[in-house]
């Protein structure tokens, strides 16, 4: 389901890629953006919603408290991460020929950010770690 949600991300946001370039010549509004932000919404929800259950199902329970902590982290700093280098690309297209021309510059490096996640989710634990065993009760006395 993880690696759906990337690709519904990857697609909704190919489709706005498209709108843009398809109607670069004349404003249309923001409505051809619709259908492509609605697919990469969804996927958002198929993607991180379920992430962290999927991550710290894989985690021994006495650790969970701090891999929780560095998965949160982790998310955090991604995303900071990810904004920086696409607004990189997106401010530094915006001076050579206008917002039209900044988004289809930026919008495909999006797209393959997103591909790659695909992949990676791939590569996630497909099994929670097993239960630890109960202790055994110790043998009765002989009498």
């Amino acid at each position: 389901m993880l690696a759906a949600g990337a690709l519904m991300m990857a697609g909704g946001f190919a489709g706005v890629w498209y709108a843009v370039s398809a109607s670069a010549a004349a404003h249309t509004g923001a409505w051809p953006l619709a259908p492509g932000l609605l697919v990469a919404g969804a996927g958002l929800g198929f993607l991180v919603v379920p992430l962290v259950n999927v991550v710290l199902s894989a985690v021994p329970a006495d650790i969970a408290g701090g891999a929780s902590g560095i998965f949160a982290t982790a998310q955090q700093f991604g995303g900071a991460l990810g904004a920086a280098a696409i607004g990189s690309v997106f401010f530094g297209a915006l001076a050579d020929g206008g917002p039209t021309h900044a988004l289809t510059a930026a919008v495909p490096w999006v797209t393959a950010g997103f591909l790659l996640s695909a992949v990676l989710c791939l590569a996630l634990p497909r099994t929670a770690v097993s239960p630890e065993p109960a202790p055994s009760d110790p043998e009765p006395l002989p009498a």
